[in-house]
């Protein structure tokens, strides 16, 4: 097994660069890299001692032994930028990537590696003997991939000199989406830069509002719209609750619309799952909406909808 002790303190501490949102962009200098729907890791490797710090510093070195057992055995320094991954089905698993990350005690942890081994996948070059921050992404990524990393719990996965080849390359394959990285750019720590363009592969859905979640003085906008889809009986089956996407003239009218709508019961076919003591109102079920969402869970909700508005 790998040691633990603390990274080596001459290994900078590096916050991750963050990507923008954003369209597909067009003309040269552009590289693309798979979205693998994984939690963001930062890896510093040196001497047999791994360190795995999330983005916000939560340490999972402890948390995800096979990864950390994997990475000793690399040659450092290095301090690698990545993502932690679970794969089911041969695609990533944000689900089962999420019953593992909060996991702490060492039995839990020992069976959920054995039961959903995850991988570090590897996608960008910090760190060596040397800082690597203001060389080119292009530079960066050809250093990383000569340094032989494969390993079945370690992954450099494949960029693409398309950015349009790359959206449509993981589309096909069920994939987030992608990553564009200008080949120029310079890493740029902890920084939202325009210089990474996130573009995900959203799915869009009809669904039907069946209750909102009050806010503001008086309950006067609505914080979030509870859908479902047409179940037995005119009744819905619940699906989630939309909270994004809304411009805050919209949610003071959506406010008003659904007041006038006021049912004293649930329409929906079985209980919401929210915490205890969440104010909510009902509305008949009659308002058809759209929205936009990365997939259905395997309870049948839907994942990070965005709010895209009502059906005519």
């Amino acid at each position: 097994m790998s040691s633990r002790r603390p990274v080596p303190v001459r290994l900078p501490h590096i916050e991750p660069m963050l990507a923008t949102a954003g369209s597909l962009p067009t003309g040269p200098g552009w590289c693309a890299e798979a979205k693998w729907d994984g939690v963001r890791t930062v890896a510093y490797l040196e001497g047999g001692t791994v360190g795995l710090l999330g983005r916000r510093g939560t340490d999972y070195t402890e948390r995800f032994p096979e990864v950390t057992e994997a990475l000793a055995g690399v040659r450092g320094p290095l301090v690698l930028d990545g993502e932690l991954v679970v794969m089911r089905a041969g695609l990533p698993s944000f689900t089962a990537l999420q019953s593992r990350v909060h996991r702490s005690r060492p039995a839990a942890v020992q069976a959920a590696a054995r039961a959903d081994p995850a991988m570090f996948v590897a996608f960008d070059l910090l760190h060596t003997d040397r800082p690597l921050l203001a060389e080119p992404y292009g530079q960066r990524r050809a250093l990383l991939e000569s340094l032989g990393l494969e390993q079945p719990r370690l992954r450099v996965p494949p960029a693409w000199d398309s950015v349009a080849e790359a959206h449509a390359w993981t589309r096909e394959h069920r994939l987030e989406g992608v990553i564009a990285k200008r080949a120029a750019a310079p890493y740029r720590p902890g920084a939202r830069s325009r210089d990474w363009i996130k573009i995900k592969h959203l799915r869009v859905a009809d669904v039907v509002i069946g209750g909102w979640l009050p806010g503001g003085p008086g309950d006067a906008t609505a914080r979030a719209v509870l859908v479902g889809i047409p179940a037995e009986a005119g009744r819905l089956l619940f699906v989630g609750s939309v909270g994004s996407g809304f411009a805050n003239a919209e949610r003071r009218a959506l406010a008003a619309t659904l007041r006038r709508l006021s049912v004293p019961v649930s329409p929906f076919t079985a209980g919401l799952g929210l915490p205890r003591g969440t104010p909510v109102r009902f509305t008949h079920p009659e308002l058809h909406a759209e929205v936009e969402f990365l997939e259905p869970t395997p309870a049948g909700r839907l994942r990070h909808p965005v709010w895209r508005g009502l059906r005519d």
